[in-house]
């Protein structure tokens, strides 16, 4: 058995990140914390959790200290993080129920849809700054088994302490993309051994582990386990979306199973999701737009705007209303009504994916805004086509197969969207060609929950490994 004393000498030789690395490494950590600690203080946004991030382990937690201990830790950083890594906390939780599982988030946005999402499944907390008074208390406390962390989160101190612990970490739906790659890339002499401390990187493509493998070598353990967030777009029953319709009387049921033309009467439902500044700017004039060409037509548009930080939603209530129209509101239990000119604001987090099921057409943001794009699949699990601007990076590869399957529709700026908004709300058949085609490319992709399941099961019983790698290359 390897003591303490011999594994401090192999992480010696073997960690460039040890002894004065690492320490100057929590020196600088420390040093930006202090000059930032004002905008911490006085935001609200950013003092979300600070006594936790500062290693303040809830008394909760403590009192389940006994039961948690070798707990299985998930990370997610945000709602989008969280959102991809729920599915597997699911699927895990429902195998084996018997077993802790905690989740930490890092925005209060996340942490609020986990404490939401994980009820009586999971313990949640806010996930500690990078420095070893913060990240120690955590570990010491849980003790985890295993630490999953989702997506992109390098986080250099948390990782060397989990490796002086011996605590196996995994990365789950992993990405970085091509924008992210050259910047790891160009600090792969850091960033190379903060990645080879991990057991496994599980990666959503091949792709995706060419880059990591270009950043930490090329005999890093990679495993293409698929996209998480493709597993979690299981369409909402037929009984809730007739609910949701109407809840804000839309008069339409998306379009999953309608067969309206566009010569009917029915209503066209829009859903802008995700937005960012700007971006409900030019939906707004796209309809500004319609009223002036064809004031029938958009009579019967049903707008809904759904802004991606929660912080924004008064700000963009006041847009609407300054472009002239009517502001009906989900917080506000309010709905479409027969009056001219309404736009629905879905103010709330984690309900984007139910109002998709609505929707004839969709626009997903962050991709106007230079932002690199969201979720761009989630409409096509009701066969729903996508729109979106030309800042895709994020999403490049997910963009790649739609496009390869001729199902996603980029606009290069607004006017191009308003544009083709308007040929595929007056050719609704071919719209629901494009969301069919892309509903196809979703269903071909799923089965990454299940392959990430057994990624978890293989590090925590090794025996465990030649049956992971026969599931996935099935």
């Amino acid at each position: 058995m390897v003591n303490a004393r011999t594994l401090r000498r192999i992480n010696k030789k073997t960690d460039p990140l040890f002894g004065f690395t690492i320490n100057g490494y929590y020196f600088l950590f420390a040093l930006l914390l202090i000059i930032v600690a004002p905008l911490l203080l006085f935001k609200k946004k950013a003092r979300a959790g600070f006594r936790q991030k500062l290693g303040g382990v809830q008394e909760a937690i403590k009192a389940k200290k006994a039961k948690l201990a070798g707990c299985l830790w998930f990370h997610a950083v945000s709602v989008g993080e969280f959102n991809a890594v729920l599915p597997l906390l699911k699927a895990y939780h429902r195998k084996h129920p018997s077993e802790p599982l905690v989740v930490s988030t890092t925005t209060a946005t996340g942490q609020a849809l986990a404490q939401e999402k994980c009820q009586g499944m999971a313990d949640v907390f806010y996930f500690p700054y990078d420095l070893p008074f913060a990240t120690r208390p955590w570990l010491d406390v849980l003790k985890p088994s295993l630490v999953a962390i989702a997506e992109t989160e390098i986080w250099p101190g948390f990782t060397y302490e989990c490796k002086k612990r011996n605590i196996p970490m995994v990365v789950v739906n992993g990405r970085i993309s091509p924008r992210s790659f050259k910047g790891y890339h160009r600090f792969r002499a850091f960033f190379g051994p903060v990645l080879r401390r991990m057991h496994t990187i599980g990666v959503q493509t091949e792709e995706e582990a060419n880059r990591y493998r270009a950043i930490a070598g090329s005999d890093l353990n990679v495993k293409v386990l698929g996209n998480l967030k493709f597993d979690g777009l299981v369409p909402i029953s037929s009984e809730r979306r007739q609910e949701l319709q109407k809840l804000i009387s839309t008069g339409s049921s998306g379009s999953t199973g309608k067969d309206d033309t566009a010569d009917t009467k029915s209503s066209i439902t829009i859903v802008a999701g995700s937005t960012h500044e700007g971006e409900e700017s030019a939906m707004l004039a796209f309809l500004d737009r319609v009223w002036s060409l064809d004031a029938s037509l958009a009579a019967r548009i049903k707008l809904i705007i759904v802004p991606r930080h929660p912080e924004r939603f008064e700000h963009v209530a006041s847009l609407i209303k300054s472009q002239g129209y009517t502001v009906r509101r989900y917080s506000r239990s309010e709905s479409f009504s027969e009056m001219p000119k309404e736009v629905y604001l879905l103010d709330a987090i984690g309900k984007l994916f139910e109002f998709y099921s609505l929707c004839d057409l969709a626009f997903v943001g962050g991709t106007l805004a230079p932002i690199g794009g969201h979720n761009i699949m989630e409409p096509y699990a009701y066969a729903v086509p996508v729109l979106v601007g030309p800042h895709i990076e994020k999403t490049r590869d997910t963009a790649n197969s739609l496009l390869e399957a001729s199902a996603l529709t980029i606009c290069q700026d607004a006017s191009a969207l308003g544009d083709n908004l308007i040929k595929l709300i007056r050719d609704l058949e071919h719209s629901r060609q494009l969301g069919m085609r892309g509903q196809a490319v979703l269903t071909a992709s799923q089965g990454a929950v299940q392959h990430a399941v057994g990624l978890l099961e293989s590090v925590l019983e090794p025996g465990l490994d030649p049956v992971l790698d026969a599931v996935l290359e099935r």
